[in-house]
């Protein structure tokens, strides 16, 4: 017994390495460290209903005091007449384009946060990531933000980009704006770019998806209550099933392929399931992945955990085959 106490810390070091090395092989189902996270998320964070001005106050401080990760500058730039930025990886710059529309629930912005998300997949990707700094609502409700998209992927293609060399992507309602300008572009008759990616896409702001009321007690990071507020602060005169506010109800024929992944513990889940029925029923190709116990646009916690890091290979490379 005193020899076992005398060398706790071997055996300390050995058990945590046993443990690590379990988590190194992918033993565990949901990883050790996506439980730790989002344990304490659950512990420490409760959505409540929170003032638009007040999000946004919340968000500025957090951006003040998260820096960009070093090297990576904002390269800013007027897509034509739409604020808008260039992400690019540490090497050289691909002629492939990701067109990203930043998540927020349409009426925040985290430039920081997506800005190191969209470094990374640069990186694993070799392509350019355009953010694009749209309109928010409830200064500029609907269609103003799609507006912005439109004009802003107008631009792009004036600057002489190939479609087919141009990827759509977005995150939340990033993801619902992203299918939006998707059908809104088919509609006018615009080129379509070669894919898309929908990450835990906010595709029904009427909010009838079955998982809202039974992942309620699950989702650490969603609330309805907050998110029907940002729905209507959108929608402002409109009718919020209008299918270009909620895309899920539109016609989703003609559309480029698409990879959808979304938390299987979100309240969102099934805007990216039904989603993907629809895509798949109106004679489109739409992979959907589902990573259980994992929240809203899980890949952004990469390289934390390892459900976000395979996430990002699975984006990267959907990129690549674009």
């Amino acid at each position: 017994m005193k020899r076992l106490v005398k060398n706790y810390r071997l055996i300390l070091f050995f058990l945590l390495g046993v443990v690590g090395g379990l988590e190194w092989m992918e033993v565990f189902k949901p990883s050790l460290r996506s439980r730790i996270i989002y344990g304490l998320l659950k512990l420490f964070y409760k959505p409540e209903i929170i003032e638009v001005a007040k999000q946004r106050g919340y968000l500025d401080g957090m951006r003040k005091g998260m820096p960009s990760p070093a090297h990576l500058i904002p390269k800013p730039v007027d897509a034509g007449g739409v604020p808008a930025e260039w992400v690019v990886s540490d090497d050289e710059i691909s002629n492939q384009v990701v067109f990203y529309l930043h998540g927020g629930a349409y009426v925040t912005r985290m430039p920081v946060l997506h800005r190191s998300f969209l470094h990374l997949l640069a990186n694993e990707s070799d392509a350019q990531f355009l953010m694009i700094d749209y309109r928010l609502a409830p200064e500029f409700p609907f269609p103003a933000a799609l507006d912005d998209a439109l004009t802003a992927y107008r631009w792009l293609l004036n600057q002489g980009y190939d479609p087919k060399q141009i990827v759509f992507a977005g995150d939340s309602a990033g993801g619902g704006l992203t299918l939006a300008t998707l059908i809104a572009a088919r509609d006018r008759g615009y080129p379509l770019p070669a894919s898309a990616i929908l990450l835990s896409p906010w595709t029904d702001l009427l909010g009838t998806g079955d998982a809202i009321q039974e992942l309620a007690e699950e989702d650490v990071l969603l609330s309805w209550q907050n998110l029907e507020e940002c729905a209507l602060d959108y929608a402002g005169s409109y009718d919020r099933g209008n299918p270009l506010i909620s895309p899920l109800y539109a016609d989703l024929s003609g559309l480029p392929p698409m990879l959808v992944q979304v938390g299987g513990s979100e309240i969102l889940r099934d805007d990216s399931t039904r989603l993907v029925e629809k895509i798949q029923q109106a004679g489109g190709q739409a992979q959907l992945v589902i990573e259980p116990f994992m929240g809203h646009v899980y890949p952004a916690y990469a390289p934390s955990i390892p459900e976000a890091v395979k996430a990002v290979q699975q984006i990267a490379a959907f990129i690549r085959k674009s």
